[in-house]
């Protein structure tokens, strides 16, 4: 199809997938389930796997992820060429993978870990397993030829995501119009609190100082600094006493704060903040979802919306393997907040 009939195809469809999604208001029904049996009856139409509980949750969250990105790639083959900030997405899942892979490796196991199904996107070899150097050859990784060394480990996970944010902003760059609007607002909405909350754990669980933590932020120009658009923010916030709430009240993200409560000692909470912002995220990208439905940033929020989804499907998931409360596990996605 032409690029126009196959957004307006796929918009279509995908609009008509996001009311049954367990999104918004619906996503509360995946905590209100008792066994994961349940949970799977509520997700699927195939027939409960005659499987044990441990096995079940996997499959659960397989199934979720294979469904999700079967549904994405459907709409990415309406086009002739599909538009690379469209195919991008997908490659967070890659490095998800390869994550997994490194954390096997390093904790010296014989065995593949499991690994999410990327279909045709999929450019770790796999088959070359346990060498990196081969299972990396000819990828975007193909730096990565050995594993870190002990210690090393978060320095490496930085660069595949620091790789991954500095591709994406590019691929945003060849953008036009409204739909580069579009994407911009998705990617910015992200990434400026991603880069927020991670100086903030830096700084508050690692003691880290401002210099370090500056060298540990995303960022889309020459370097982390006051000029960019991902960093700026970041690097603002280190200025901010994280003992004195009044230090904070004219920030501008200051509703998804921790609150001051009369008579107790008050310190900033990133983990708070998270638990706010990832709810207020897929807010966002419903709204571009509609705003945006005649440009293709409408499939990208439809992507970060069903990723939501699935994020709350795993904690759904792991709630009910662990025992964790349901109240617990929906302040974890943000839906009580």
């Amino acid at each position: 199809m032409d690029k126009s009939t196959a957004l307006a195809f796929s918009y279509s469809k995908a609009a008509g997938l996001l009311q049954k999604s367990f999104i918004k208001e619906r996503a509360q029904l995946l905590f209100n389930v008792q066994s994961l049996a349940a949970l799977w009856e509520l997700l699927f139409e195939e027939p409960l796997p005659l499987v044990p509980e441990t096995l079940l949750a996997r499959q659960i969250e397989e199934k979720a992820f294979d469904e999700f990105l079967s549904q994405y790639i459907f709409f990415l083959n309406q086009y002739d060429k599909p538009p690379f900030v469209l195919t991008q997405k997908i490659k967070r899942y890659e490095i998800e993978n390869l994550k997994e892979i490194i954390g096997a490796l390093s904790a010296g196991k014989k065995v593949l870990p499991p690994l999410l199904n990327l279909k045709d996107f999929d450019t770790i070899n796999t088959k070359a397993w346990p060498d990196l150097e081969k299972m990396t050859t000819g990828t975007a990784y193909d730096w990565l030829k050995s594993l870190p060394e002990s210690g090393q480990e978060q320095k490496v996970e930085f660069k595949l995501d620091l790789e991954l944010v500095r591709e994406a902003w590019k691929s945003i760059e060849h953008c036009h119009g409204a739909d580069r609007e579009g994407h911009e607002k998705l990617f910015l909405d992200e990434f400026i609190i991603k880069n927020i909350i991670w100086a903030l754990r830096l700084k508050l669980f690692y003691d880290m100082d401002d210099r370090s933590i500056i060298d540990n932020l995303f960022y889309v120009t020459e370097k982390a600094d006051k000029n960019d658009p991902l960093a700026a923010p970041a690097i603002k916030v280190l200025s901010f006493d994280i003992n004195n709430y009044s230090d904070w009240a004219g920030w501008k993200y200051a509703k998804y704060l921790n609150p001051l409560v009369p008579g107790e000692l008050w310190r900033v909470d990133p983990v708070w903040i998270e638990r706010r912002v990832i709810a207020h995220q897929a807010l966002m990208a419903d709204h571009i979802f509609h705003e945006y439905s005649m440009e293709d940033a409408a499939l990208a929020a439809w992507f970060n919306l069903k990723s939501y989804e699935l994020t709350c499907i795993r904690t759904a998931v792991e709630s009910l393997r662990l025992s964790i409360s349901s109240d617990e596990a929906m302040e974890a996605v943000g839906i009580n907040g």
